[in-house]
């Protein structure tokens, strides 16, 4: 049995006990959030789990196998040095950090930890992914030209105050919503050459919250790769992702599934088998975290290595900082 120890008790850390509940594998024996009021709650919910005073204590703890880090972005820091201390296997959820200094002191500790790393990209763990992950290994589309991701939600809202409503804390849509398909074109297409962002950056002389980015991204071998991404509070919510080759395009989309476009435009829908996600699939029920929190146990328990490490949380992480830093400074960021 993986005992499991949760740092940060709000939407994610939820989440992930629920799914961890699922699992004979596994139980969640220890929490800490920063709000007593938080640790409290979750404790009804889970009465078997510790309340721990700080990340350090939750992560030495000995009934605690597995660190799991589901704090705010501002606060994986803390939660990664106080795990990595202990030497045992960490799932910290996206993205790494927020600031570039952050970033500069965790890239080469995660690089290096020689246990178990894995960062919350969930959306690896989806059959729509796996299938349009092999659909381009196998040709279906032939060479990559480009490729267009829309991540558009209407229906934000949380209101000032908030910290995911403080760019400072949070890097709003680019760094939070945005990163999973950072990580997707980092996958599909290579390496990243340049960046170009505008971005509305959460401004504060809004009534209530809202953020924005358009950006272009040049990959290696001249593919290049237009994002949108918005908090906005009215509108149309969508997410979709369309990589498009020399013999066709592949659109996966969360209201639609994944359809391939050949030349002349025909629509083919594309199912993915029940199975193409591997065993996990049958042995817990629920969505892509079920599948992704599954995973990782198993990874934790056989060192089998995850979908998404160290390298693919540094990868998304330096694009990110890159289409920040070009919607802060006007300019180009070459990589």
């Amino acid at each position: 049995m993986l005992k499991v120890g949760i740092i940060g008790a709000g939407r994610m850390g939820n989440s992930h006990a629920d799914n961890l509940a699922k699992l004979d594998s596994a139980a969640v024996t220890a929490v800490y959030d920063i709000d007593p009021a938080k640790s409290d709650a979750f404790k009804a919910k889970f009465p078997n789990v510790s309340i721990k005073r700080s990340a350090a204590e939750l992560a030495s703890a000995p009934e605690v196998d597995l660190v799991i880090i589901a704090s705010p972005t501002y606060c994986h820091k803390e939660g990664i040095l106080a795990a990595v201390a202990t030497g045992k296997p960490i799932f910290c959820e996206k993205p790494l950090c927020r600031t570039a200094e952050d970033f500069k002191e965790l890239a080469p500790i995660v690089s290096a930890y020689e246990n178990l790393f894995a960062i919350g990209f969930v959306r690896r763990y989806s059959p729509g992914v796996a299938l349009m992950e092999k659909l381009i290994a196998d040709g279906k589309i032939g060479n990559i030209i480009c490729s267009s991701v829309c991540c558009i939600f209407g229906g934000f809202r949380r209101v000032w105050g908030d910290w995911f409503t403080d760019y400072e804390k949070s890097g709003g849509v680019m760094l939070d919503m945005l990163a999973h398909h950072c990580d997707l074109q980092n996958k599909f297409l290579g390496k990243p050459v340049s960046v170009y962002a505008q971005a509305m950056r959460l401004p504060k002389n809004l009534e209530k919250p809202r953020d924005y980015v358009s950006a272009t991204a040049t990959y290696e071998g001249g593919v290049i790769s237009n994002l949108e991404c918005s908090w906005l509070r009215g509108g149309p919510s969508d997410t979709y992702m369309t990589v498009y080759g020399e013999k066709g395009a592949l659109k996966l989309s969360d209201s639609e599934g994944l359809t391939f476009f050949d030349i002349g435009g025909e629509a083919t829908k594309m199912e993915a088998d029940e199975g193409i996600l591997g065993h996990l699939q049958e042995d817990i029920s629920g969505n892509m975290y079920a599948q992704e929190i599954a995973t990782i146990v198993d990874c934790a328990l056989t060192g089998k290595p995850p979908k998404a490490g160290a390298k693919e949380a540094i990868e998304a992480m330096t694009f990110g900082l890159g289409m920040i830093r070009s919607a802060e400074t006007g300019e180009i960021v070459r990589f």
